[in-house]
């Protein structure tokens, strides 16, 4: 930090050059090839001498390094090195060759992650791959290749997800004893030879470096094979993406897909209409001057805050000391920002496709925030991104494709509501909501004491609608697998035990009414979708409704009760991602006069006299007849639909 950094640098390259005349490459070749990836860092970012000169200076001592840190005998160090080669030419728009770099990193990246034995060592694998996804796509999309580059960020998705969703061993679960042995001994085979590898040549354990490198790729591809092998057999076993073929399938008949990714050079967003066999540059929107700086100074706040600002910052604000206000302005401020710099970029080009719905592939932060209430003032009246598309969202299209091909047939519905709870607020409208809600579906709620997590574990198979209105909230502190729905009694449903143990096989619909059980995890896999919502979803549902912040439990009851209203009319029923949009319209616009009335008729026969009337009247007391108390989007925006 200290003194002139171009100064600094001359000195850090002067003495690794001086510990390459004791590291030499055949006495400590580990520490070699160390050194020179070192070297090839310092040379990059050289201030002195000719930028060109240092550049190829670089790119010679990152190709030195990769002679001994192989793939083979030091992934780990060979992926890090690649990253280094890809940031270079990412930076320097050198697309073809950041292009191949990224392949190859993320070659070796799925041996580590393979071979990876513990959730940290398998943590540490998916979060070094995460954005060579996005930069291979970004660069294949620079050379022209559209088709290839939404495949790619496609693959990325699903690849990610899967290995992330394959933490903790839930995805073992579908395997038998002997390949659930098999491939932990070859895990365990893989570690012990890279152990022995880095063990100094003069060990009187370590073997030939010939003989531990045969070892050690006859292992690796074992594991490859072995991996092949499930993912024939088990199809949901960490898949790796679709052909383009099956993926433009997928894109509804009415609408388009819009998938956005984000880059330290410039961002896309391929905007695919359906029927298309290929993908042009007729379906890729450049957005040059909006990059990943951008999209995440919305989210968490300038680069240089210290602490989380931006959404995230407002929403911490209000965690921390209640203040409403802070959030309603946090939401304003965050949706119309982003219908600036991102979302009527958007809609210029939809309005030229002339569809009506949008199945929204998030990338990295975009998925935080409700893209669908981004607003805009049109002749002094807010107009929000929801008034002119039906959007719906989904994690990766591999995910749809899955809840496409489930063919388990189920009947009835799963009902529970929890209002009572010894260690945290109540939440008295959530016992009217699923006493309403099941009356509709025509089944009883499972209310308090009779909402366990074995009780809904075991009632959720073959159903096909499945409703819970309790506490919910998202890992903050740790990962996503800490995220939990709290039930009767304050028992813990974690994201964990849903993913391994849940059977959602029949489930068309699950509506998780609850706090942040759609925030995904941008800390520890900061491009990807992964959450509450997907665990459902990777539990087999076709599709789930989540919440993205802490929600008001009265004006969410009636936003269910309407949705579920509209959803099963019988004269004319919604579809499920519409009943909820035309749901999130009426609570907005609603008076005060219509929600104090409904309000009062809903709850009177669910609650004393007594508690209704207290609702009613606070309704009645806050506001004027005519207001309109629930438009603000807070109360309205939280609710996403995701799947088919």
């Amino acid at each position: 930090i200290h003194g002139s950094r171009a100064d600094n640098l001359e000195t850090a390259i002067h003495h690794y050059q001086q510990a390459l005349e004791v590291y030499t490459r055949a006495a400590f070749p580990a520490e070699w090839a160390a050194t020179q990836n070192n070297l090839a860092n310092a040379y990059k970012d050289r201030i002195h001498g000719s930028r060109a000169d240092n550049l190829e200076t670089a790119i010679h001592h990152y190709q030195q390094a990769l002679e001994v840190r192989t793939r083979a005998a030091f992934p780990i160090e060979h992926r890090t090195t690649l990253k280094n080669l890809v940031t270079l030419y990412f930076d320097e728009r050198r697309w073809q060759e950041g292009y191949q770099t990224c392949l190859a990193a993320i070659t070796v990246g799925a041996d580590i992650f393979a071979a990876g034995i513990g959730d940290a060592g398998r943590m540490e694998a998916i979060k070094q791959t995460g954005d060579l996804y996005t930069r291979a796509a970004y660069s294949a999309i620079q050379q022209g290749q559209f088709s290839e580059a939404l495949t790619l960020l496609e693959s990325g998705k699903t690849r990610l997800l899967s290995e992330w969703l394959s933490l903790g061993d839930a995805h073992l679960v579908q395997l038998d004893d002997a390949e659930r042995s098999h491939l932990q001994t070859l895990r365990e085979q893989i570690r012990t030879l890279e152990y022995e590898y880095r063990l100094p040549t003069a060990h009187p354990t370590r073997r030939t470096e010939q003989a531990i490198r045969a070892d050690l790729g006859e292992a690796r591809t074992g594991l490859r094979a072995l991996i092949d092998t499930f993912r024939m057999k088990y199809p949901n076993f960490m898949p790796e993406g679709l052909p383009l073929g099956e993926l433009l399938a997928l894109i509804p008949t009415d609408g388009a897909l819009v998938a956005p990714l984000f880059t330290s050079q410039g961002s896309a967003v391929f905007i695919v209409p359906s029927g298309l066999q290929e993908v042009t540059a007729a379906q890729v929107l450049l957005l040059d001057d909006f990059k990943l700086a951008d999209i995440r100074e919305l989210t968490r706040g300038p680069a240089d805050d210290p602490e989380w600002g931006g959404w995230l910052g407002a929403y911490f604000t209000f965690k921390r000391n209640g203040n409403e206000q802070t959030l309603f302005d946090g939401i304003d401020d965050v949706t119309h920002r982003l219908w600036d710099a991102l979302v009527r970029h958007l809609h210029e080009s939809l309005q030229g496709l002339g569809v009506k719905r949008i199945l929204f592939m998030p990338h990295g932060d975009s998925a935080l925030v409700p893209l669908h209430a981004a607003w805009r003032e049109v002749e002094g009246v807010r107009r929000y991104f929801i008034d002119d598309y039906r959007i719906t969202y989904t994690p990766s299209m591999v995910t749809l494709a899955n809840a496409r091909r489930r063919s388990s047939h189920g009947a009835g519905a799963l009902v529970a509501g929890v209002s009572t709870y010894q260690t945290m607020n109540p939440l008295p409208n959530t016992r009217a909501e699923a006493d309403s809600i099941a009356s509709l579906l025509g089944t009883n709620a499972l209310l308090d004491d009779a909402a366990t997590v074995n009780a809904i574990r075991e009632g959720v198979q073959d159903k096909t609608h499945v409703h819970l209105s309790c506490h919910g909230g998202f890992g903050w502190g740790d990962d996503a697998f800490s995220s939990v729905l709290v039930l009767t009694n304050d028992e813990l449903l974690p994201l964990s035990q849903i993913i391994a143990h849940f059977d959602l096989s029949a489930a068309h619909l699950v509506v998780l009414s609850a706090c942040e059980t759609g925030i995904i995890d941008v800390r520890n896999i900061p491009d990807e979708f992964v959450g509450l919502a997907t665990g459902f979803m990777q539990a087999g549902a076709a599709a789930v409704v989540s919440s993205l912040w802490s929600v008001d439990d009265r004006s969410t009851a009636l936003l269910m009760e309407r949705m579920y209203k509209l959803m099963l009319d019988k004269d004319h029923p919604c579809e499920p991602a519409e009943a909820l949009r035309q749901a999130q319209f009426w609570l907005r616009k609603a008076t005060t006069t219509e929600i104090g009335n409904y309000y009062q008729s809903y709850l009177i026969p669910r609650m004393s006299h007594q508690d209704a009337n207290d609702a009613y009247f606070k309704v009645l007391g806050r506001f004027k007849l005519d207001d309109q108390p629930y438009a603000h989007p807070f109360y309205w925006a939280a609710f996403t639909y995701s799947g088919l």
